[in-house]
């Protein structure tokens, strides 16, 4: 799904006692989001959560274009970003970094952006993305994938694929650029909206198979990357994650129960410093830091679903729920977060068409 290392996908078969999700291509269709918010919205086949980790207004696109079987994204971010959750089920996640700046974190490891990840739609891991970010990600349905490759693709990826739930695959990057970047239309610059991926060279097309010669040019592009894997290693959570996972869960668990790091250090028989140099070495952000940013994430996703619902709510209740008490702090730190006070964030507004809409027809009629 996910952040920008993945690769290679391939050809495993689903086991028997597994539900058959393959089944007629779905129709072509593609939409561009400009916000987190939208995102969480737009990406409707899964449960993915996305949340900003490092305060100050968040330039993000996410472009998305169905191709029959495949879903192929196009994602940009100047901030680092957490992501987690699951895909559709049967689904095969590969992703590309385009470009990168700053350092990523994937199961407790810095990601090296010249990888690729590959990883099972359905045990999506936790990442935190780089300072700036744009990405490709490529999700595929396992069963279609499995009967169109066959056995072309290597042994190495295919085994990997099948007995992994997520893998880093070292390959050529630059083959990676050439082969598939050029189907993908996009502006280099972050402020700058780019046409939904599928808008221009990926037009839906019929092959001589009944697929779509989309399907086709991507598979063929995927294909060529595959066969240039040099490396496969296993991504599996390191000792250290394991360890701050359990101490955001207890730091951010119901309000009376909340607990300050050095009582959670001192439950899980650490030390205070060895707990942060866990956060620092696993997520690259301090443990207070990463846990505030949390907690302010789920206020925000909290005042967005009241908005979107047409909930009258309580911004000092729902900031209680998620342990800010003093009213007046909380509001700084959420607008030092995400670039507006929460009041703003709850109050209805038009979506970004229909503003832009509304603007052309104000300019026309001067």
């Amino acid at each position: 799904m996910l952040f920008g290392d993945p690769k290679p996908m391939v050809t495993v078969k689903p086991d028997d006692a597994q539900p058959q999700y393959f089944a007629a291509p779905l129709p072509v269709g593609s939409f561009t989001v400009y916000s987190l918010d939208e995102a969480r919205l737009s990406l409707k086949a899964g449960q993915l959560d996305l949340l900003q980790m490092s305060p100050g207004k968040l330039n993000y696109s996410l472009s998305m274009s169905q191709l029959g079987h495949i879903q192929i994204y196009r994602e940009r971010s100047d901030k680092p970003l957490l992501k987690r959750g699951v895909n559709w089920p049967g689904s095969l996640v590969f992703s590309f970094v385009v470009q990168a700046r700053g350092r990523g974190w994937l199961s407790g490891r810095a990601v090296d952006p010249q990888a690729s990840l590959v990883a099972d739609g359905e045990a999506l891991p936790e990442i935190i993305t780089p300072a700036e970010l744009d990405l490709v990600f490529i999700v595929v349905d396992r069963q279609w994938l499995s009967e169109r490759i066959g056995d072309g693709a290597s042994r190495q990826i295919a085994g990997s694929a099948r007995d992994l739930r997520c893998f880093a695959a070292w390959h050529e990057h630059a083959l990676v650029l050439r082969r598939l970047f050029p189907l993908l239309p996009g502006q280099a610059r972050l402020d700058q909206p780019s046409p939904s991926i599928g808008h221009c060279a990926l037009a839906p097309r019929s092959s001589a198979g009944g697929g779509s010669l989309a399907e086709d040019m991507v598979l063929e592009a995927l294909l060529d990357v595959l066969g240039s894997v040099h490396r496969v290693e296993a991504l599996r959570e390191t000792d250290q994650k394991r360890l701050i996972d359990q101490a955001r869960r207890l730091m951010r668990g119901d309000a009376p129960e909340r607990a300050t790091m050095t009582q959670v250090a001192a439950h899980l028989g650490v030390s205070r410093r060895h707990l942060q140099t866990c956060f620092n070495t696993s997520v690259g952000i301090p443990a207070i830091e990463f846990v505030r940013a949390e907690r302010l994430n789920q206020v925000r996703k909290a005042l967005v679903e009241a908005r979107r619902a047409g909930l009258e709510v309580s911004i000092g209740d729902i900031a209680a729920d998620w342990g800010f008490w003093h009213l007046s702090r909380f509001a700084a730190d959420y607008r030092d977060m995400f670039g507006e006070l929460p009041s703003k964030t709850l109050r209805p507004y038009a979506p970004p068409a229909a503003r832009r809409a509304a603007q052309r027809i104000t300019s026309q009629n001067g």
